[in-house]
């Protein structure tokens, strides 16, 4: 073998000038780029400079400027006379450093000047016809605005500038003429000497100011350094009245630094030869390199194939192999999958088993490498490992001793085979044989010609059968002749051979012989070639299911007080019995039961009470229906009665009986108890076509039943159906009164029957509606009593009320009190008191100037009750009125115990007075008994003069009525009191 090297490829001097060169460029343009850099720099310093002295020159000048703005309004207030502008003059110019004179030229000729001392030579100047100024002061009168002139010699003597303000004043007939100017003479020295330019030189700068004259358009230097600075000076400008002056500046030493360009220079020179040199070392260590690597590559290159040969082996090991030695130190590791190690095989390599595996596992190797070392291997020995992403890992060691070198230690290879799946497989069949054997449903498996040959626990706790007893036998064992009507053998063996799979209810046969209901599935298990070879059956005793549904079904059709039919159970039947009759034209009716006056039962005896009663008069109209009939209670103590095949004559007929039955007497418990019933009655098809139809309208025939005095029944009519659609657009409609302002208050008054003087007024509610016009109080207030909303309509009556008679109360209008009527719901809201007081506090009105009137009926359907609510709104101060008193259930006993300040007497006795004695003698008692009880008394409906006597022969106090005045809107009524004051 040789040992030459081969020849360079590369030349070292080649590389050296390729190196140099590069490297020379790269610091060459490094040095241009610092070198541009610096220079912008400096540029962009010098620049700042001059910005700052230029906006320190611009401030001054332009200070000085805006003394002409002053000096053209002292021209123009005065219409072109400054009497005393050099009074006003040396006012200003201590303002204003940088102006040397300021004056006044009318027509362009200067006449006053201040300060006058130094300035005699320039009175008389014409601005206009000078040479030198001429041309400026001509432009600046053209164009209106003020301009600046110069720099100039100075009439005056001396450089200076001069700003001038042409003067325009309007004449009588408001045309603008050119009066002349107002100017500033501002004298460069002293305006420079605010610019600082000489601390420039000292800074190291040259610098120009220079303009460019507007005349000739050449430059015109203002101040220089000496020498002027390069001619690629930076500069700034500041703008002035016409043209612009500009502040050039250079570095009195240049742009750059010389010496510090030559040494960059000088350093990229030496890194470029230090580059190239390097380069020239590197190729010539790299050719020795390459010599040496070809005589390694002839030497290693049949060690290299012996050991792919070895690791070709290796590899085609499939699990983890190890070496090794006794202690239980791992001397190398292999693994074609490195998951299946506890960490990096490099990390594992020098540290033992003790420190690497857990406890257990690290103890069951050294008893294997122990093993080996005694017989020279061991196998069948397991551990569990936790591996990193696979979790617990099992695995089988095999181990076998390996020849070491003399006098050493012995080492093992140890070989770990990952039996997880082997594991899971058999876990999986034991937890199976558990799912199996411990399952809550009865599970059989049978061979194909259906003998069962395997059993669980739950078949044996469901049937009776031991495994001994059914093991065996045929499946027909379980079977009974009788199933469900879903049940169907043929079916179900079609749909086994179809999908191999059925489910359903069917019925069970236990040990004993009893019968039970089941959910049965069979399922089919086929081989490679498709034929069944075993069967499995699931079940399970739904006996509790069955009964649970059966409950749930009760529920669902059945009222659970009365065990009556519910509602969805009589619609059910109801459309069946529709359609029958449609079918054969045929008739039916619907009967809407409400029991009258039941809420007193609850109220008074308890709902226990309530509900007994409830289930009595179900079980009293059950017996007087027929096999055909059905009667549903809906809820509370509304029921639903359903009659086939009835005529209305048999309707009317059962609802006579239904009346008469429920109005006999029932003892609940303790208490002897009566109810009547209303009936609403609606026939198919006259009245509808539909269950809900019938329903609604049977519903509607039993409110106006009730209306017509209760314990009655009565039929639906068309006209009820357009009397309830009236209702039903009345109550939407005054859903939205209140908040779209349709209501508004009239007022009758109240007259002293003695004096014929009026004395108080009723509030009298009245809705004008849009479409509906004026709707009748005696149609809308009982919509808005049903509906709950006579609340929030009587608190807008209240508060209204009492602020029109706070008003009429301040403009000093008789009036003792204003009544406002009080509905049985207002009377009985718990916040009523407190509603009350809030009224009369935020309208300021006193309690006693309000007037409430409650009827009879609402004061005695509760006297308890009623009684509490009076006592707390006659504590409050407001007195209390008995309407349309002689009309209800009056009852002496509770009247004097009620406080009532008032007895209104109702018109409907008032009306006949003249004609009837009856009516004549009720009057006359109503009266005499209030003067017993020392109550007022107020008759309602006064019309003649014939009743009016009579009622003030017979002691009546107060009067309203047609005979007086009608009711009247609160503007009219305030107007009707102002008339009977004769105001």
């Amino acid at each position: 073998m040789s040992s030459a090297a081969p020849p360079s490829t590369r030349s070292p001097i080649a590389a050296f000038a390729a190196v140099f060169l590069l490297a020379a460029a790269c610091a060459g343009a490094l040095v241009w780029t610092l070198e541009r850099q610096e220079r912008a720099q400096q540029r962009t310093q010098a620049a700042d400079v001059a910005g700052d002295h230029v906006q320190a020159l611009q401030r001054a000048i332009e200070l000085a400027l805006s003394a002409n703005n002053t000096l053209v309004a002292l021209v123009r207030q005065g219409h072109g006379n400054v009497p005393q502008f050099e009074e006003i003059g040396m006012q200003m110019l201590p303002f204003y450093p940088g102006i040397a004179a300021m004056g006044l030229s009318p027509g362009g000729v200067v006449q006053q000047v201040v300060p006058r001392a130094g300035n005699e030579n320039s009175i008389g100047f014409d601005q206009l016809n000078d040479p030198r100024q001429g041309v400026e002061a001509a432009r600046a009168r053209e164009s209106g605005l003020l301009t600046l002139a110069g720099p100039m010699e100075l009439v005056q003597g001396g450089l200076g500038v001069v700003g001038r303000q042409p003067v325009y004043l309007e004449d009588d007939l408001g045309r603008r003429n050119f009066w002349g100017f107002t100017y500033v003479t501002i004298r460069l020295p002293e305006v420079l000497a605010t610019a600082r330019l000489p601390q420039l030189t000292e800074r190291g700068f040259h610098y120009r100011l220079w303009r460019v004259r507007p005349d000739n358009h050449q430059e015109q230097t203002i101040a220089a350094s000496a020498p002027p600075p390069a001619d690629d000076a930076v500069g700034r400008s500041l703008t002035l009245p016409n043209g612009q002056w500009t502040l050039s500046l250079s570095p009195a030493q240049g742009w750059g630094a010389p010496g510090v360009l030559a040494l960059r220079c000088a350093l990229g020179l030496l890194f470029a030869l230090l580059m190239g040199y390097l380069a020239r070392l590197l190729v010539e260590l790299k050719a020795h390199e390459r010599g040496l690597a070809t005589q390694v590559a002839q030497r290693t290159s049949e060690i290299q194939a012996t050991q792919q040969q070895l690791r070709a082996t290796i590899d085609a090991i499939p699990d983890p192999l190890f070496e090794i030695d006794q202690d239980g130190r791992y001397c190398s590791v292999h693994s074609p999958r490195a998951e299946l190690l506890m960490g990096p095989a490099d990390q594992l390599i020098g540290r033992n088993v003790t420190d690497v595996l857990p406890a257990l596992a690290a103890l069951t190797v050294m008893d294997v490498l122990n093993e080996a070392q005694s017989q020279g291997w061991s196998t069948g020995r397991q551990i569990m490992l936790d591996l990193p992403g696979l979790g617990p890992t099992w695995f089988e060691l095999s181990a076998a001793r390996k020849a070491g070198s003399a006098g050493g230690k012995p080492r093992f290879i140890v070989l770990s085979r990952d039996i997880s799946e082997r594991k899971r497989s058999q876990e999986q069949l034991q937890l199976t044989a558990q799912v199996f054997d411990q399952s809550g449903e009865a599970i059989v498996i049978a061979d194909a010609a259906q003998t069962i040959v395997r059993i669980n626990r739950a078949f044996s706790r469901i049937t009776g059968y031991s495994e001994a007893e059914a093991v065996g036998q045929s499946m027909r064992l379980l079977t009974v002749a009788e199933s469900t009507r879903d049940f169907d053998a043929d079916l179900v063996y079609t749909q086994l051979s179809k999908d191999g799979h059925w489910e359903g209810e069917a019925w069970g046969r236990r040990k004993d012989g009893s019968t039970y209901p089941q959910w049965l599935s069979v399922s089919r298990v086929r081989d490679g070639n498709g034929s069944t070879t075993h069967s499995i059956t699931l079940f399970r005793d739904i006996t509790l299911q069955r009964e649970a549904q059966d409950r749930i079904q009760r529920l669902a059709h059945f009222d659970p007080l009365t065990d009556l039919p519910n509602r969805a159970l009589l619609a059910e039947r109801a459309q069946r019995h529709i359609e029958q009759e449609q079918a054969r034209g045929g008739t039916l009716a619907m009967l809407f039961l409400d029991l009258d006056h039941f809420k007193n039962v609850n109220d008074s005896l308890g709902h226990r009470i309530g509900d007994i009663l409830l289930v009595a008069v179900a079980r009293r109209l059950e017996s007087l229906l027929g096999t055909q009939d059905t009667v549903s209670r809906l809820g509370g103590d509304e029921f639903l009665l359903l009659l086939p095949a009835a005529s209305a004559m048999q309707a009317a007929d059962l609802a006579q009986r239904l009346l008469i039955a429920v109005a006999q007497p029932f003892q609940v418990e303790p208490y002897e108890l009566t109810t009547t019933l209303s009936v609403g009655i609606a026939m198919y098809p006259a009245d509808g076509d539909s269950f809900d139809t019938l329903y609604q309208r049977a519903d509607a025939a039993m409110y106006r039943a009730k209306q017509s005095g209760r314990n009655r029944f009565g039929f639906f009519t068309a006209d009820l159906e357009a009397r309830t659609a009236r209702a039903l657009q009345i109550e939407n409609a005054l859903r939205r009164a209140l908040e779209r302002n349709q209501f508004e208050l009239h007022y009758q008054p109240q007259v002293s029957l003695a004096t014929r003087q009026v004395v108080g007024a009723e509030a009298l509610l009245r809705w004008k509606h849009p479409e509906l016009g004026m709707v009748s109080p005696a149609e809308f207030i009982p919509v808005a009593e049903s509906s709950g909303m006579i609340v929030a309509i009587g608190e807008w009556v209240l508060n209204t009320a009492v602020h029109d008679a706070k008003r009429w109360l301040d403009l000093q209008l008789p009036l003792r009190a204003v009544s406002v009527n009080l509905s049985a719901v207002q009377f009985r809201h718990p916040q009523l008191p407190e509603m009350v007081t809030r009224c009369l506090q935020q309208a300021g009105l006193p309690a006693r100037r309000l007037e409430l009137e409650l009827t009879e009926g609402a004061a005695v359907d509760d006297p308890a009750a009623a009684l509490a609510m009076m006592d707390q709104l006659h504590d409050r101060g407001v007195r209390l009125s008995m309407d349309d008193f002689g009309t209800g259930y009056s009852s002496l006993s509770y009247l004097k115990r009620f406080q009532i300040y008032k007895l209104k007497i109702d018109q409907s006795f008032v009306r006949d007075l003249d004609d009837d004695a009856n009516d004549r003698a009720i009057v006359s008692a109503i009266i005499r008994m209030a003067q017993a009880l020392g109550m007022q008394t107020t008759a309602e409906g006064v019309e003649t003069d014939g009743q009016l006597e009579f009622l003030r022969a017979q002691g009546c106090d107060e009067g309203q009525g047609y005979l007086f005045s009608r009711p009247l809107a609160a503007d009219a009524f305030e107007a009707y009191l102002r008339e009977h004051l004769g105001r």
